[in-house]
């Protein structure tokens, strides 16, 4: 079980603390509709993902659809994503500018991370676990 914080805004938004690589925690959301999971620009930086030694840089912009319409985005596979105490492997991920969105959020929980997962969210609890299928 992890704790998970419902956002003040009223689009009642569910983050989480979320380790990439072995840094953080980081602010992301959790959004069991997204495709694939998601580091802001901003994040990214800081994780050093725009160094060429992890071929990101080699991969082309994309466009990707957002809530907001089309975005353009950069893929790249991490070596790990954790929440709580559970922790994907070489999770694919797409590298975007999330700041129109929340200068808040450093990422987005997607289906690349929770696709091996049965996630149970318990709103009176606060409470989201990813418990294996």
């Amino acid at each position: 079980m992890t704790k998970f914080r419902i956002s003040e805004s009223g689009k009642r938004i569910i983050t989480v603390d979320t380790m990439v690589n072995g840094k953080g925690p980081f602010n992301f959301v959790v959004d069991t509709g997204a495709s694939h999971t998601v580091i802001s620009n901003q994040t990214a930086e800081k994780l050093g993902l725009y160094e060429s030694s992890t071929g990101c840089c080699e991969s082309a912009t994309r466009s990707a659809q957002g809530a907001g319409g089309l975005v353009a985005a950069r893929a790249t596979t991490v070596e790990s994503v954790k929440v709580g105490d559970i922790e994907a492997k070489n999770v694919e991920v797409a590298l975007v500018d999330l700041t129109s969105l929340s200068k808040a959020w450093d990422g987005i929980i997607g289906y690349t991370f929770m696709k091996d997962y049965k996630v149970v969210i318990d709103y009176p609890r606060q409470e989201i676990s990813f418990e294996k299928a």
